[in-house]
């Protein structure tokens, strides 16, 4: 077992984690990490897997009482009639879910190949490029907080959210912070806006990592995971830990960022690391 490699997966673990939840793009994190600091361990699609897992399995704990609320809703609505009364604004929340995921799996299907190619040639491009569009969106609604209060989403809402989600596809690009800002352009309040887009997440995730698996019965070679190496289990499992406790640590972090209307500090953020990766990129080609 190496100790480099094993400190390795943490980190790259810890990133996704960070990453994932805050409005700073976890793609481009881990793709910066890579490429600037020499962080290319030999995983491949199992340990992406692994860590949007880790990811996953946080958020839907951190939100617990709220999926369990919307999924005993649903179900209820479906094959209790009698109890539709009282059902029906979750029965209609998990509609709106799906009708704003659908646009980023007929994008995301579709230029896969596009954008893998491209990203494998040029990845510092693409994810400077990214950060500075999430940059910009996160600075346009920087005081959003201050003005908007509307505690309801609507079918419009919705696909106006889930055309944003869809340009998340780019390497670089933040799932949370486009589907956040999207929403806060809709008037809707903070609170409204943050729970809804880690809603979608739960799906998109379950998307991704149906999709990973998918690509992985496609060529076996892809995923990067030697069952007769005792080692790998472990630099795994403890992504997977480090990815799972990480984005436990950024939920809370977001929510008490975000209610103080803090969003600038993640936009000059993102913007900084866009224009790094954007200049070592150039540099690179």
């Amino acid at each position: 077992m190496s100790i480099t490699e094993l400190i390795k997966y943490i980190i790259l673990g810890i990133i996704q984690g960070i990453t994932e939840v805050l409005p700073i793009s976890s793609s481009g994190h881990v793709a910066i990490a890579q490429e600037l600091f020499s962080l290319q361990s030999d995983q491949g699609m199992l340990f992406l897997i692994l860590v949007n897992i880790g990811s996953l399995l946080a958020v839907i704990y951190h939100f617990r009482r709220k999926v369990g609320t919307l999924l005993s809703g649903f179900i209820r609505f479906i094959f209790r009639p009698s109890s539709r009364a009282q059902t029906t604004d979750d029965f209609h929340y998990c509609i709106k879910i799906a009708v704003a995921s659908v646009p980023l799996g007929i994008v995301g299907l579709a230029l896969n190949d596009i954008i893998k190619t491209q990203y494998a040639s040029h990845a510092l491009l693409m994810v400077g490029v990214g950060l500075l569009v999430t940059a910009t969106c996160l600075y346009l609604v920087k005081d959003a907080s201050a003005v908007n209060g509307r505690q309801y989403v609507t079918y419009k809402d919705a696909l106006y959210i889930g055309v944003g989600q869809m340009f998340a596809v780019m390497p670089g690009l933040s799932r949370s912070g486009i589907t956040t800002s999207t929403a806060l352009g809709r008037k809707m309040s903070m609170e409204t806006a943050l729970v809804f887009s880690f809603m979608m997440y739960i799906p998109a995730s379950i998307g991704s990592s149906i999709k990973y698996v998918w690509d992985i019965s496609q060529n076996p070679t892809a995923l990067g995971f030697d069952p007769t190496n005792f080692s790998q289990y472990l630099y795994y499992f403890l992504a997977l830990l480090a990815s799972a406790f990480a984005t436990l640590f950024s939920l809370k972090f977001i929510f008490r960022l975000f209610r103080r209307g803090r969003l600038v500090v993640f936009s000059i953020y993102t913007f900084i690391l866009g224009m790094i990766a954007l200049i070592a990129g150039v540099l690179s080609v």
